[in-house]
């Protein structure tokens, strides 16, 4: 069957129109040629976003004059306006005469075509309103890839364009960011495109080193990642890692190096920085003396300590732009001490070349050390080296209760800490940090620091004493009014010797071997081996058999047995016969006399045991030194001051624990300490303030050796 299309049919003449072409149909079109045409069905004037698919697809009906689909003919489909695509250029008519396609718009607004085309008949054209597309990008403007300091804020802004398939700007988006990883903040979290599609936010970074990144985010539209770099911020403090606290001998090189570490204000490592080493105690050297931290802000340096024992302190210095960062090593040179004396809160120790060491509280300059006193007091847990300007070098020692006092070879006193009552022995003052030689140049042998009092014995055998006179404990500093019968007790700063009175008159004076200031009491013993006790006298504790309240003249305590030595607790008293036999009077509240009880005595009381070589009273405790070096102790011990391995008070003398022997024993108020025979102290009971010298603030219930040696 042959056919025309309409449009080549209207180009012959009305006559030929009307002539019929051969047909084998059964439409008695057999005469003459079916004439073609094309119309649309389906698809035309929709509208859609441009570049998006159109919902209906684009299709054509080929027909022929009567109506009747024309089959398996090819119509061509193609893009007249607005640039999109066609899915089939080509598409061969069906059953039903129908030809179909889909179309994709272009990137035009507005209106867009395609035309249904075939040979010889007249083409449709298809008409499609382009609006505007959704955004479907995200695209980085500025702010990728920046660098920056932790928790700072990142120089560039971070800029987003939000746009559509055909990278037309969207306004009125709404863009989410969110930090992936780094932490840090964002100015928003939410923002909406401006009229060119730009979102933008601040970003300061998070605080740790390294890779730091945000999402950026906007619907069903594929997220894009910001990243920056986050490098280390200022020094701001040191760490210390390692080397700090050892000890050699003299001129000896530490074992291990002085490790450091440089961190900035979030304890990130700071790489590059400069970090200065240097010796400010004790002598040495360090080397380097000048090291860069390496890339996890290590640094490090090698230390040789001097000829002096003792600590030693080498510096590690970081200078910022605005400041300068300070870390100090506590380096020592092993100490051999020769004798140690438990204070209050504090304790002091000799070496065998007579220099000075003090540890603990120094709220009160109690340590000498020429820091000033400071309210709640700075602590130091380890031995601290107690340097003169003119290089004393002493012999014998004895702690009160916030202050110390000290002999030199040359026998002049020295004494230093709490002043509030003159018990330093200078002109009253808060405290004195340092060891001040004591007024009127008096040659001492021996001196001994009570509560707020100090004592001595010259190497002429006289007593002198000052500071606090309450109770009459300086034995001497008085005023007799002999017309109104009445005693006036002097405190003061000046030593007064003990027998005389201030007015001129004299009660006699005695020749001393010893002298030990209590609480707020006094006892000597004399040339002639006799005690005597003189103060506040309420609790037995002058031993004269009698409570008295204030006794200002020397009173002979009742025994008649000869005595050697002396020492004065807080309210109690004992001291060593010339045989060895220890004998205790005064408060037992604690068991402190040791007599296997807790009753009090106006007259010595021997305990068991023995023979001894030594006897130290504290607060509330004592302990006693036997002839082959064996400590006991005995009275109160709620913070393990007498050394058995408990916190249990005994009445009676207990063996301190570890099997040492001692050369030496110091009771203080709530701890003890000693030195063994082979020049090693060691030191037990309370450790609140360091007292204890070992490096902690842990109270030790048996004997624990002091820092620094070995």
């Amino acid at each position: 069957m042959q056919w025309r299309s309409a449009p080549a049919w209207k180009t012959i003449t009305p006559l030929l129109a009307a002539i019929t072409v051969a047909s084998c149909s059964q439409d008695n079109l057999s005469t003459g040629p079916r004439i073609a045409s094309l119309r649309a069905v389906a698809g035309d004037k929709q509208t859609a976003a441009i570049g998006g698919l159109l919902a209906q697809p684009l299709i054509a009906q080929l027909i022929d004059q009567r109506g009747d689909p024309i089959v398996g003919e090819v119509v061509t489909w193609a893009v007249t306006t607005g640039g999109g695509t066609v899915t089939s250029p080509a598409d061969t008519t069906d059953k039903d005469g129908y030809a179909t396609t889909n179309y994709r718009l272009g990137p035009d607004l507005g209106p867009q075509s395609v035309t249904a085309k075939m040979t010889d008949v007249a083409p449709v054209v298809f008409s499609v309103n382009g609006i505007s597309a959704p955004a479907s990008k995200l695209v980085v403007v500025k702010g990728d890839a920046q660098s920056g300091r932790v928790g700072a804020q990142l120089k560039d802004t971070i800029a987003i364009r939000t746009a559509d398939v055909f990278d037309n700007p969207k306004a009125g988006i709404t863009v989410n960011f969110s930090v992936l990883s780094g932490g840090g903040a964002l100015s928003s979290a939410t923002v909406t495109s401006d009229a060119n599609g730009i979102a933008k936010v601040v970003w300061t970074l998070g605080t740790r080193v390294g890779s730091q990144a945000l999402s950026v985010a906007s619907g069903s539209v594929a997220p894009v990642t910001i990243t920056s770099s986050a490098s280390a911020d200022v020094p701001a403090s040191i760490q210390e890692l390692s080397g700090n606290n050892q000890a050699t001998n003299a001129s000896g090189v530490l074992p291990d190096s002085l490790v450091i570490r440089v961190l900035d204000q979030f304890g990130n490592p700071v790489a590059g920085t400069t970090v200065d080493w240097s010796v400010s105690l004790g002598g040495g050297n360090v080397s380097p003396t000048s090291s860069v931290t390496n890339n996890f802000g290590r640094a490090s340096t090698q230390w040789a300590l001097g000829s002096s024992g003792g600590p030693a302190l080498v510096k590690a210095i970081v200078q910022t732009a605005t400041d300068t960062l300070e870390n100090t090593f506590v380096g020592a040179v092993y100490i051999s001490f020769a004798t140690v004396s438990a204070a209050g809160r504090s304790s002091c120790a000799i070496d065998q070349g007579g220099v000075l060491y003090c540890w603990g509280f120094n709220g009160d300059g109690q340590l000498g050390i020429g820091k000033g006193p400071a309210g709640s007091g700075p602590v130091y847990t380890f031995p601290q080296a107690v340097a003169l300007a003119t290089g004393q070098t002493f012999q014998s020692l004895n702690g009160g209760l916030y202050h110390h006092c000290a002999v030199t070879f040359s026998h002049v006193g020295y004494c230093w800490g709490d002043n509030n009552n003159g018990q330093v022995g200078v002109a009253i003052v808060r405290s004195i940090p340092e060891p001040t030689s004591i007024s009127l140049g008096i040659p001492f042998a021996n001196i001994s620091a009570g509560r707020a009092h100090s004592c001595g014995v010259t190497i002429g055998g006289r007593g002198w004493c000052w500071g606090s006179n309450e109770r009459g404990q300086l034995g001497g500093s008085v005023t007799i009014d002999t017309t109104a019968g009445t005693v006036l007790l002097l405190s003061t700063p000046t030593p007064a010797q003990i027998g005389s009175t201030t007015d001129g008159k004299f009660f006699g004076s005695f020749d001393l071997t010893s002298i030990a200031a209590g609480g707020v009491h006094t006892c000597a013993i004399t040339t002639a081996h006799t005690v005597r006790c003189w103060g506040l006298g309420r609790e037995g504790q002058l031993g004269n058999g009698t409570t008295s309240v204030d006794e200002y003249i020397p009173q002979l305590v009742s025994s008649g047995i000869p005595m050697d030595s002396i020492t004065a607790g807080y309210k109690h008293s004992c001291s060593l016969s010339t045989t060895g036999g220890v004998f205790c009077w005064g408060d037992n509240t604690d068991g402190q006399l040791g007599i296997g009880s807790t009753s009090s005595t106006s007259t010595p009381a021997s305990i068991t045991g023995g023979p001894y070589v030594q006897v130290a009273a504290g607060y509330s405790h004592t302990c006693a030194l036997d002839a082959v070096g064996q400590a006991f102790c005995w009275g109160r011990n709620d913070r393990g001051q007498l050394g058995d391995g408990s916190t249990t008070a005994r009445t009676a003398p207990v063996a301190v624990a570890s099997g040492l022997t001692f050369k030496t024993l110091s009771a203080g108020d709530l701890s003890t300490c000693g030195v063994t025979g082979g020049n090693v102290a060691y030191c037990w009971g309370d450790n609140e303030y360091g007292a204890l010298g070992d490096g902690t603030q842990v109270n030790r219930s048996v004997p624990t050796k002091v820092r620094f040696q070995q």
